[in-house]
């Protein structure tokens, strides 16, 4: 079989390697699409994420956003799943510690991830994975909203965990996936105003077609002052960081208001957060951090189906197997209106 493998900072080779054997209690799956994430971009870009480098010698395949078809399970397996199509839940968690065991598997930390280096990730044409992190949908669901049921399930944690209620006003401050999985789930939860920011126009108008009430460009716009003017001169209630710059970072604690929420989604490419400490205690903020999803997906999927969210809109691009480096750079550069870029690895 054929998988993509980083050696190094934008040094991805296809390669062909063995089909490998799924232990009692694993799936073979046939992965079916890859929707590249931000923190498989800063891998790409840096060769590290979150202070996890890259094994130069070993190499590392990205990847954990993805859909599959499950061709076998090891002995002693229940064969239910076998032909079936599936989301995979990327983290896998011991089940045994405090956490696991007090219901947040999410901040385990004994827990392995799928495309974070020393686990292997989705980036080939078959993996291993645990049965029980393999999720069945329903015909409905595409291969791509597939893929995209991963980062609403991220999103779903992050409302549960900031608070969101009805009349509350709130501010996004990036419109990548994260960003837009938020907005499409605020804009159904009563919030207003839902404002959204990004330097990229074509990103804002994807947030305004989603349900934003107001979209502000940090290059052109006071997103500051503009949003005080929403808001009553207050701030936004809440705050979802979903760009993870430097500059978001600042602003975050800027635009919140008084005794607001402020979520931490977004993953910055140097390991460091930074925003003016007295502007978050005068104003007496919760700065809360986001780590992955946390038992999400199945409500992530029922809101999709319930409501019809769009979810295949966010998918703008698709690259064969072969064409990896291609989509990383389409993805990295943000050519052609790219969102989320998805690489089909068995077409």
């Amino acid at each position: 079989m054929k998988r993509a493998v980083l050696f190094a900072a934008r040094g991805i080779r296809i390669e062909e390697t063995t089909i490998p054997k799924p232990s009692q209690g694993e799936a073979l799956v046939r992965i079916q699409a890859v929707g590249l994430c931000g923190s498989d971009l800063h891998l790409y870009k840096d060769g590290v994420i979150g202070g996890v480098p890259i094994d130069a010698s070993a190499g590392a395949v990205p990847g954990h956003e993805c859909v599959g078809i499950v061709e076998d399970v090891g002995p002693g397996t229940d064969r239910t799943l076998v032909g079936q199509r599936v989301s995979i839940e990327p983290a896998i968690a011991c089940g045994r510690c405090r956490y696991c065991l007090e219901g947040k598997p999410n901040v385990c930390p004994s827990s392995h991830f799928l495309g974070l280096p020393p686990r292997s990730g989705a980036l080939a044409e078959r993996i291993v994975h645990p049965v029980s992190l393999c999720e069945p949908l329903p015909d409905e669901i595409d291969d791509d909203e597939g893929v995209l049921l991963e980062p609403l399930a991220i999103a779903v944690h992050s409302l549960d965990r900031v608070g969101v209620t009805a009349g509350a006003s709130v501010a996004v401050l990036g419109a990548g996936t994260i960003g837009l999985t938020h907005t499409l789930l605020l804009a159904r939860s009563g919030v207003r105003p839902l404002i959204v920011t990004d330097p990229l126009q074509y990103r804002l108008d994807f947030a305004r077609d989603l349900g934003a009430t107001h979209v502000l460009n940090p290059r052109s716009d006071d997103v500051v002052e503009i949003t005080r003017q929403l808001t009553g001169g207050l701030g936004a209630d809440l705050v979802f960081e979903c760009a993870g710059e430097p500059e978001t970072f600042e602003q975050m604690v800027d635009l919140a208001s008084p005794a607001g929420r402020v979520g931490v989604v977004g993953i910055p490419g140097e390991d460091r957060l930074s925003f003016r400490h007295s502007t978050a205690r005068r104003k007496g903020l919760d700065v809360l951090m986001i780590r992955r999803s946390n038992r999400t997906f199945h409500r992530a999927l029922e809101w999709t189906l319930r409501d019809a969210l769009p979810l295949s809109r966010l998918a703008t691009h698709r690259f064969p197997l072969e064409q990896t480096v291609a989509a990383f750079e389409t993805a990295s550069a943000y050519r052609d209106g790219a969102v989320k870029v998805v690489v089909r690895c068995n077409d």
